[in-house]
């Protein structure tokens, strides 16, 4: 009796996570098999196998959709804006583990409260900030804009892990003539790396999914990222569904990629973000 009184929360836990699990592929099973039809056929026979498999999608996607240029717009946008958001949130972690007054802790406070806020609510005052320093249509713009957006989560995220230091060592190194920004190079920054490679798979998602920032400040047509490229096979009135999703499996791709060599880094980062 007790062993079934214990097997049954068991067998209804893994009943919701394998329902939850299908509802959650169930999506991207049609997208991938969408990929493999023809518009006709993708109409037609919408969530079914394909009768006639076909890999011209992609070619046809890759050709006319111009996607070699896109994916090197998106991959650019996304690594710099990785780069420069690591950096900044690196050393605003720094700043506020070290300093351990009001002021630190109002500032990491505020910093903290920026995670619950949506970044769409900041697109209007960040589209006139773009616009009046004259950097719309330019990539630098649009990073500023993703970078500003990502600090609050990883100040947060890093400095969970740098307040792991013991505060002996710090003053060791201190009295050994170790110096402020060496501390943070050779103590501080190794210790946050699960945190980083966090941020960066987490980050680089974000870019490089995202549809609103681009299309938003991005007007120049050879500056489109692959987001804003699939449209080009949705008209008014008719859209060309194989190559849409044949285009979204490209864009995948790279994500999965991403997650798959930095998972053990990321789940990590994402626990001991949440303990703290």
């Amino acid at each position: 009796m007790r062993q079934r009184s214990r097997l049954l929360p068991t067998v209804l836990r893994h009943a919701v996570l394998l329902v939850l699990s299908a509802a959650m592929l169930y999506p991207l099973l049609i997208m991938l098999l969408t990929a493999f039809k023809s518009n006709t056929e993708a109409l037609q026979n919408p969530t079914g196998l394909p009768h006639h498999w076909t890999l011209g999608n992609f070619g046809t996607t890759w050709r006319e959709g111009d996607f070699g240029a896109l994916f090197v717009n998106s991959v650019l946008l996304t690594v710099v804006s990785m780069g420069i958001g690591t950096l900044v949130s690196a050393l605003a972690a720094y700043a506020v583990v070290r300093r351990t007054d009001r002021i630190g802790s109002g500032v990491y406070l505020l910093l903290a409260a920026g995670i619950f806020l949506p970044m769409q609510l900041a697109l209007i005052p960040q589209f006139r900030v773009v616009r009046d320093a004259g950097l719309m249509n330019s990539y630098l713009g649009v990073v500023l804009v993703y970078v500003a957006g990502a600090i609050p989560f990883g100040v947060f995220l890093m400095a969970a892990f740098m307040r792991q230091v013991p505060r002996e060592i710090v003053e060791a190194a201190t009295i050994d003539g170790v110096g402020y920004f060496q501390l943070f190079r050779t103590i501080f920054l190794p210790l946050a790396r699960p945190a980083i490679v966090t941020y960066w798979v987490l980050h680089g998602i974000t870019v490089w999914n995202d549809y609103l920032v681009p299309y938003l400040f991005l007007t120049d047509p050879t500056k489109r990222t692959l987001t804003t490229g699939v449209l080009y096979f949705k008209q008014q009135y008719l859209a060309d569904w194989g190559n849409i999703m044949a285009g979204v499996v490209i864009m995948s791709l790279p994500v999965l990629l991403l997650f798959v060599l930095a998972q053990r880094y990321f789940v990590r980062g994402l626990y001991a973000g949440a303990v703290k």
